[in-house]
């Protein structure tokens, strides 16, 4: 079935247009710490690529989140559909952030084995998946620890939107499975899992003054809805948002925590 979660993310258009890294940076560093800093990888930290191994982060993200690492009272976590081995190995996240992937599913460690029941849920979907996909020029399925997921970003635009619609409503029903929604891919879980209740865990385990979330998908969306009024949600891109505030892409945000991190040492003097 659908994540819940997700569904119930208010999708309304509160951010207005772009905003300048420096001056958002500004108002957020008003902000009492401490801060948690939640921030997804694709769309957000690293541009959208046409395959996912393909994906390398923003130049200059990776010291950016170093250098926010570093800075008292600033508790950074990236939070993504990524499986662990992605953020650890392919971006090479630094280690002082906390690492948050497969939607909630890996946390910190390795995930769990998949259960017997979860492998042949995972099978019997995979199955399905191939057989759409070989009706769709351009599509490939992506196999993670607790997922599989469709994508159609090499496809024809307009059969490839026919084809993740006609899979959602096919599985929209099927017990043990949640859906995530993104950038013209649709994943599979067999474990009801979602950034909005692990980043909702982190809160309530770290207690910040002040919670940021940054994102660009629909997944994020969630997020943004679930944070308290004085927190700071953060959109990437064009669409419909729940987020007070908007970046253009990839490398505003990356100026944005270069400037998160200069005005809080600034503070500090």
């Amino acid at each position: 079935m659908g994540d819940p979660a997700t569904a119930a993310a208010p999708q309304r258009s509160t951010a207005g247009g772009d905003e300048d890294p420096a001056q958002l940076a500004a108002a957020c560093c008003r902000r009492p710490r401490p801060w948690l800093l939640g921030v997804d990888v694709d769309g957000t930290l690293a541009p959208i690529v046409s395959r996912p191994e393909l994906a390398r982060l923003e130049p200059m993200a990776r010291e950016a989140i170093e250098r926010l690492v570093a800075t008292p009272g600033v508790t950074v976590a990236v939070v993504s559909g990524r499986p662990l081995a992605d953020l650890r190995h392919r971006f090479e996240i630094p280690s002082g952030a906390l690492l948050i992937g497969s939607h909630g599913a890996e946390i910190g460690t390795e995930v769990d084995r998949r259960t017997p029941d979860e492998e042949v849920l995972m099978q019997s979907t995979t199955t399905s998946l191939k057989a759409t996909g070989a009706e769709l020029h351009g599509s490939w399925i992506e196999h993670k620890p607790l997922a599989v997921a469709f994508h159609v970003r090499q496809a024809d635009d307009h059969q490839g939107e026919l084809a993740l619609a006609a899979l959602q409503d096919t599985f929209e029903r099927v017990p043990g499975l949640t859906m995530h929604r993104g950038h013209k891919v649709l994943e599979f879980a067999v474990r009801p899992t979602s950034k909005r209740l692990a980043f909702g865990q982190l809160v309530s385990r770290l207690e910040p003054t002040t919670a940021m979330f940054i994102g660009d998908d629909s997944s994020d969306e969630a997020v943004f809805g679930s944070l308290r009024e004085a927190d700071v949600s953060i959109k990437v891109g064009p669409g419909t948002t729940a987020a007070q505030h908007r970046l253009a892409g990839p490398a505003q945000v990356v100026a944005l925590l270069d400037a998160l991190q200069r005005g809080i040492s600034t503070d500090a003097r």
